[in-house]
């Protein structure tokens, strides 16, 4: 259970009123990066069931121009994530950002229920990438710097549940109001949400950031080397730990996979099931269903080991692709494949997470913000690349083509999670070495 107590920086505050508490409260914080993530999350989702629609029948587009709208998000999430961490390390400051994210967020899906050209939609979706690069930077380096790092598989995965929320509501909501309210109604009600989170931001106190103040664990400094245990962590230094590295492949392979798909589902239910937006909505649904056990994932992430965790959820998703890419007789009957392919996901990225959290703490703090904008960095690359590669194996080869390609990539690439030095100290002490 997230502690409801105050944060060891408030033993030198005097104890205020109920509502002071709360304000400073890890439940508070917790609730209000769970309540982040979900507003971010509905708001991507809700345009799956629509944007492709609104670009293929009504701009007469084709699935290239669908990938590469898609992929607009990512590279305003790539181009802000390291700024907002950066700038949120350097003055210790987590709301400011955060608030300036959900204010971006409430102007970019405005913009998207008034554009009606296809440049208006790229800089509406570049913009609503912008914005996620502080709800997601800033909001899971706000836990780390609250929670115990060995609690943050535990609470990491059951503040994302939040995030699995938004997008199980989301493309259903969008297909929904879509459908029945016109093309700017879902539009209309995200930003509503966006509005609701900013004032939740303003509520919360900042807080503490003596968490920082750790000197580096010996296991990742060098004993010989006196300058390098107080060398500044960066993010260029971050990418020279293995674990690091490995962490920011993965990541970067299974968004790949996971995001190409949401332009291309759409697509392929319209085209084989003649299935209309609402339905679309609902078939994503069952994709995200199986996200909710992210919070157990989490926890036997931390109790199993998370490289193995992750591995077997590429693995998954590597077998779940093909599967997805079946004709079946009617659109529900995609809906079990569907399950596994979402299942998939959480199994892969949630151990990530406090991973790259555990290192920063061993190292010594002070770069949460930069290490989880490598995350979204990685995640945001993976979201650029696997739109826009999807849309052209679509246009030129098919739905089939695309899934298989998926499988064999993430076949291919699943031993990046294997620990590969603690396989060879094993094999070389084997030898009596």
């Amino acid at each position: 259970m997230l502690s409801t107590g105050p944060t060891s920086a408030d033993t030198t505050v005097p104890v205020g009123s109920w509502w002071s508490r709360a304000r400073r409260s890890h439940l508070g914080v917790a609730a209000v990066v769970a309540l982040t993530l979900f507003t971010d999350m509905l708001t991507y989702g809700a345009v799956l069931p629509v944007l492709p629609t609104l670009i293929i029948k009504k701009l007469k587009g084709d699935s290239s121009m669908v990938g590469f709208l898609f992929g607009c998000y990512a590279f305003g999430l790539l181009v802000a994530t390291p700024v907002f961490a950066i700038l949120s390390d350097k003055y210790q400051n987590r709301r400011l950002p955060m608030m300036a994210g959900c204010l971006g967020l409430m102007a970019s899906t405005l913009s998207f229920a008034a554009a009606e050209t296809y440049p208006l939609l790229v800089v509406a979706r570049v913009a609503q990438g912008v914005a996620g690069g502080a709800s997601w930077t800033i909001g899971l380096g706000l836990l780390a710097d609250v929670f115990p790092t060995k609690r943050l598989g535990v609470v990491m995965g059951t503040v994302l549940t939040a995030h699995t929320v938004g997008f199980a509501i989301g493309p259903a909501m969008g297909g929904f109001l879509y459908e029945y309210g016109g093309y700017s109604a879902p539009f209309l009600c995200c930003a509503a949400f966006a509005l609701l989170n900013f004032f939740a931001i303003v509520w919360i106190a900042e807080p503490p950031h003596d968490k920082h103040t750790k000197k580096p664990t010996q296991k990742y400094t060098q004993p010989d080397d006196d300058d390098a245990k107080q060398a500044p962590i960066t993010i260029w230094s971050l990418c020279k730990n293995w674990r690091i590295l490995c962490c920011v492949l993965c990541t970067t392979v299974s968004s790949s996979v996971f995001s190409g798909i949401e332009p291309a589902l759409p697509i392929h239910l319209e085209k084989t099931y003649d299935a209309s937006a609402s339905t679309v909505g609902l078939v994503f649904v069952a994709m995200v269903v199986p996200a909710f056990l992210a919070p157990l994932i989490g926890h036997l992430s931390d109790r199993i080991g998370r490289y193995v965790i992750s591995a077997t959820g590429m693995l998954v998703m590597a077998v779940a692709s093909p599967l997805v890419a079946v004709h079946y007789p009617t659109v529900y009957m995609i809906i079990p494949a569907l399950m596994v392919f979402g299942f998939s996901s959480p199994l892969t990225l949630t151990p990530i997470l406090p991973e790259m959290g555990e290192v920063v703490d061993e190292l010594g703090g002070s770069a949460y913000a930069q290490v989880y904008a490598l995350y979204n960095m990685a995640y945001s690359a993976g979201m650029f690349f696997g739109p826009n590669c999807a849309g052209l194996i679509m246009t030129y080869a098919g739905f089939e083509a695309l899934m298989i390609t998926f499988g064999v990539v993430l076949v291919v690439c699943s031993p990046i999670m294997m620990d590969w030095k603690a396989v060879w100290r094993r094999l070389v002490g084997g030898r009596g070495c």
